[in-house]
């Protein structure tokens, strides 16, 4: 049997094949983090029409940039927006996530025909009592970024170490709160690595200051956003390729800051998804990269 061919060692590589999320068959709006439990109070919380308007253009984009997109089956009642949290590709492997919170439980189910394409062998569970979602983990060549959070715990960061004996790993904690304005729901919503070798940084979303990033990237390769820029997600945008990057459209001042570093921005609109809490790194799940 012919398997697919996973392979993920970076977050900048030119992407092949990635499942986008769905959000056919959202069910009842939730409250599971800071940002949407304030959106539903505020009477501002996305349609399922906006967001499957928004994660159609992202489609088109991404396979006008020449991208096979896969999408999950669905499940009644279940958002399958965020398809990033359920598993996740470092190298060759595919990790199962174990998500903490029950009702994003299960999503996995939409993508068993994805699963089934895979060795087995090639395939890693999160056990029990070890909790991990994709939106905390980020692979840079020989590192791994992990962020401690709501949703990934010490244990789950122990194990996942413990399956990649050849990568370096870096536990990160992250602000965790109640409040909306300075909660981190996930590592991608305060970190990303983009283009070659710069990476878009919200020092204030860690417990500490991260040393590490400043040591892998040098702080002159270090784009800060702020407070409000972080509330927007400006770091949850998705990179396609080494020079090539999915943006929200309103993005403006990023868009000029990775243009000025030779990266191309291909904008689009995906504002009411971000209510959510998620954007466009935590609705895809890269499967291949070159």
């Amino acid at each position: 049997m012919n398997y697919l061919p996973l392979n993920i060692t970076s977050e900048t590589n030119k992407l092949k094949t990635v499942i986008l999320g769905t959000g056919t068959d959202q069910g009842k709006p939730y409250e599971i983090n800071p940002v949407a439990k304030m959106h539903k109070q505020q009477g501002t919380y996305p349609t399922p029409e906006d967001i499957q308007e928004e994660i159609a253009g992202a489609k088109k984009t991404l396979e006008a940039l020449g991208v096979k997109v896969i999408q999950p089956t669905n499940l009644s009642a279940k958002k399958q927006i965020f398809t990033r949290d359920i598993g996740f590709v470092i190298d060759n492997k595919f990790v199962i996530a174990n998500m903490k919170e029950p009702l994003r439980q299960g999503e996995i189910e939409g993508i068993a025909f994805v699963l089934e394409q895979m060795n087995p062998d090639d395939v890693i569970r999160i056990p029990e009592g070890a909790t991990i979602e994709g939106g905390d983990v980020l692979v840079h060549g020989e590192h791994v970024f992990v962020g401690i959070s709501k949703r990934t715990n010490q244990k789950g960061f122990d194990y996942l170490k413990a399956q990649f004996p050849n990568k370096k790993f870096h536990a990160l904690e992250l602000v965790v709160s109640d409040d909306p304005a300075v909660n981190i729901l996930h590592l991608d919503c305060a970190f990303q690595p983009v283009g070659s070798g710069f990476a878009i940084f919200h020092e204030e979303g860690f417990v500490n200051k991260p040393e590490i990033i400043f040591e892998v990237f040098g702080e002159e390769n270090l784009i800060p956003v702020s407070q409000a820029e972080k509330n927007q997600m400006f770091p949850n945008i998705f990179s396609v390729g080494p020079n090539d990057v999915l943006i929200e459209r309103n993005f403006s001042r990023l868009i000029q800051e990775l243009e000025k570093r030779g990266i191309t921005c291909h904008p689009v609109k995906y504002s009411e998804t971000s209510k959510l809490s998620g954007l466009l790194r935590c609705s895809t799940l890269p499967l291949i990269r070159d």
